[in-house]
């Protein structure tokens, strides 16, 4: 009876000594924890650390963004022939200012010959055709006509005109004047027009190169209607409004100052960066010279704002990232990724940004509590526990 009683006070013993080492594994572990820095109360007044609540306050300021300047697809194009053919002339050169409707190049072809061959007959028979009917309508007045004869007059003068007009259209639609050729001046070879007024940015033929209808043979930019698209993060695109102005700088163009307001934002939100598209509409940019995809970084002048802030001093940057440390309770800190937004009065607009583990909702509240002061101790804390 003794062996048993001995034998069950040593497996509580035993059972109470584990409960303690898991507890105490659990604790160290929790210390540990990634991200997350502990100090006693002594410790937090000696540094100096303060706790506080998210604000909801009223900043103006401006909103950074970086972008490209873009073209609109209606403002460039690619110039190609209509028939199939060898390029004859090539008539511009790069970097050339062309018009609308202008002659860049001439194609030759011997199927070009042929369609004005065939207009010309067909321009031929149709005049044979109204004269015919112009006969039976006469004969038909004077009462000697035959009704017969005066439909079928009509019938063919369509016909004629139908098959006229069809080829006419070709003619004019590959720059062939009909009115040379009904007087039997043939062309072997058809010119190619730019569809848009602008810049020839690059020739991708040479002289004797075969085309086709699918072959480019020169791209054409209306540089005069670059706009600028900006990538604006998700925690900023409620501060955005149409109507507001920017302010631009090239960044290899330190002196070139652009200026221009916000024209529309995208609908969708681009999963990698969490950002969208916005439309900036340049003001006048004649005295600057101004390509596709150069890099700008822009200010948007946002106004006022009512949004959650914290101190300035609550937030530490690293590794080109922003953070603040949200209390845990019991003299516990963790680190939190956080978007910065409008800055001004000492204070700086925040939106939580997920991270593994975080377990917080992506919105800042006044409910959430941090360290508002001395962050930056906290995150040297930090560093030199994750030495050690």
């Amino acid at each position: 009876m003794k062996n048993i009683l001995y034998s069950i006070i040593a497996l509580s013993l035993l059972t109470v000594s584990c409960k303690n080492e898991v507890k105490q594994t659990e604790d160290e572990n929790a210390s540990h924890e990634e991200n997350v820095v502990e100090l006693t109360d002594q410790q937090m007044k000696a540094i100096g650390v303060k706790l506080g609540h998210v604000e909801q306050r009223q900043l103006s300021g401006t909103i950074n963004a970086t972008g490209t300047l873009k073209l609109s697809p209606q403002d460039r194009a690619d110039v190609t022939s209509l028939v199939a053919g060898i390029t004859k002339r090539i008539l511009v050169k790069e970097g050339q200012a062309v018009r609308q409707g202008e002659t860049v190049a001439m194609v030759e072809n011997t199927e070009i010959v042929a369609l004005q061959k065939d207009y010309l007959v067909a321009s031929r028979q149709l005049s044979l055709a109204q004269q015919a009917l112009q006969r039976q309508q006469d004969i038909h007045e004077q009462g000697a006509g035959v009704g017969k004869n005066l439909q079928q007059a009509k019938a063919e003068l369509d016909m004629a005109s139908v098959t006229e007009k069809g080829l006419r259209l070709q003619l004019e639609q590959l720059g062939i004047s009909p009115q040379q050729v009904a007087q039997g001046n043939f062309s072997n070879s058809a010119p190619v027009r730019s569809p848009i007024s602008g810049v020839v940015g690059e020739i991708l033929v040479s002289t004797g190169s075969y085309l086709d209808s699918e072959t480019v043979l020169m791209k054409v930019y209306n540089n005069k209607a670059l706009h600028a698209d900006l990538h604006v993060f998700e925690s900023d695109i409620a501060c955005i409004h149409i109507g507001q102005k920017v302010t631009m700088q090239l960044s290899d163009q330190a002196s070139t100052q652009l200026t221009g307001t916000v024209a529309f934002i995208t609908a969708t939100l681009d999963d990698e960066s969490k950002s969208a598209s916005v439309h900036i509409n340049l003001d006048n940019t004649a005295a600057a010279t101004l390509l596709p995809n150069m890099f700008v970084s822009a200010a948007i002048h946002t106004g006022e704002q009512t949004c959650a802030a914290v101190p300035d001093e609550a937030i530490v940057m690293s590794a080109n990232r922003h953070y603040v440390f949200v209390s845990l309770g019991d003299g516990r800190f963790r680190k939190q990724e956080v978007a910065t937004g409008l800055s001004g009065q000492g204070y700086t607009q925040i939106t939580f940004v997920d991270s593994p583990g975080a377990s917080l909702a992506s919105d800042a509240t006044p409910s959430t509590e941090i360290a508002v002061t001395k962050a930056f101790y906290l995150e040297s804390m930090l560093a030199d526990h994750g030495e050690e």
